[in-house]
């Protein structure tokens, strides 16, 4: 684990969430590695729960981040519909962990942040300012995939009684990747064609929506106040239109986890543990690895060992 002193980063480190997979981050300490091991905990309880009742466990992956024009409370709602979608066609055998329902991109994500450090206030007498910390260090990829790489690996609290090799991901029996159909189905719920479809939900959204609205119509400054775009001006008007075509250009045709970093970083993890399964066929076959569906379909038997392109990984220079 190699700690960063450069000037502004002292309080973050790199390295492995998992020592034994070989897959490395870069997150903060101090008071986020403490909320973040909160949440660990949390999402471990409800995975508890569902194995208590017998569940199949399926960890749905989905994108998130605004990167390439995509838009968070939008990423939401789709991944909300998505899990309701496979919850309808699998039926209750199944639990469905949908990210997005723990990051802070959520309502629900930030306040269980507000919720973990007020037990710790409770619990310890500790103060941690959750405010502070988003305004002046806000979280990264690497610090959430620190979180859903530990949830999705570290498996000591197994139960079943079958022999297993620690650390294999024994506690998700499949990956649901979101692809182009899923977030297709979503928008042409309302309208015949994708463009109409696509158009429609974003002047909903911007008619009723201020958070939403907002996105497109303001300009952060430094102290994070929204400063309206003049839209009488060319160049400020330019930048709206920009937003716009390009929040059109990624549902149309990019939505997915193939343009999402932490779904590439996912899926490289299940092939890390796939792999490592394999390498112990006294254990494991090829019956025993971990299921993986992208768009709606099983994946085929060669893209199993195929890895993706690092999304918030650290690469090697």
């Amino acid at each position: 684990m190699k700690r960063d002193d450069a000037a502004g980063k002292s309080n973050r480190i790199q390295g492995r969430p998992v020592l034994d997979l070989p897959i490395e981050f870069e997150w903060y300490t101090g008071d986020w590695l403490t909320l973040f091991d909160r949440q660990i905990e949390l999402v471990r309880g409800d995975l508890k729960r569902a194995h208590a009742e017998g569940r199949v466990i399926v960890f749905q992956s989905c994108p998130i981040s605004t990167a390439g024009g995509g838009h968070f409370s939008t990423n939401v709602d789709i991944a909300g519909s998505i899990e309701r979608n496979l919850m309808a066609k699998w039926g209750e055998r199944f639990f469905i962990l949908n990210p997005s329902k723990y990051q802070m991109e959520t309502k629900e994500g930030v306040g269980l942040m507000y919720q973990h450090a007020e037990a710790i206030r409770r619990e310890t007498g500790k103060q941690i300012d959750v405010d502070t910390l988003i305004k002046t260090t806000p979280p990264t990829g690497g610090d959430y995939m620190r979180m859903w790489t530990k949830v999705i690996v570290e498996d000591d609290y197994f139960t079943r009684a079958n022999i297993i090799l620690p650390n294999t991901g024994n506690l998700f029996d499949a990956f649901y990747f979101i692809g182009p159909t899923d977030v297709q189905e979503f928008f042409l719920s309302e309208a015949r064609s994708l463009s109409q479809a696509v158009e429609i939900y974003f002047a909903r959204k911007y008619a009723i929506d201020d958070e939403f609205k907002n996105d497109f119509d303001c300009v952060k400054a430094n102290d994070g106040v929204c400063q309206l775009l003049d839209l009488s001006n060319p160049k400020e008007k330019a930048i709206w239109e920009q937003r716009r075509l390009d929040f059109f250009r990624y549902y149309a045709i990019k939505a997915g986890v193939n343009f999402s970093r932490g779904s590439h970083d996912e899926w490289n993890i299940v092939h890390l543990l796939n792999a490592k399964r394999l390498a112990h066929p006294d254990i494991y076959g090829p019956e025993d690895q971990i299921a993986v569906f992208f768009d709606g379909k099983q994946i085929s038997p060669g893209s199993y060992p195929t890895p993706a392109w690092p999304g918030y990984a650290v690469t090697a220079p």
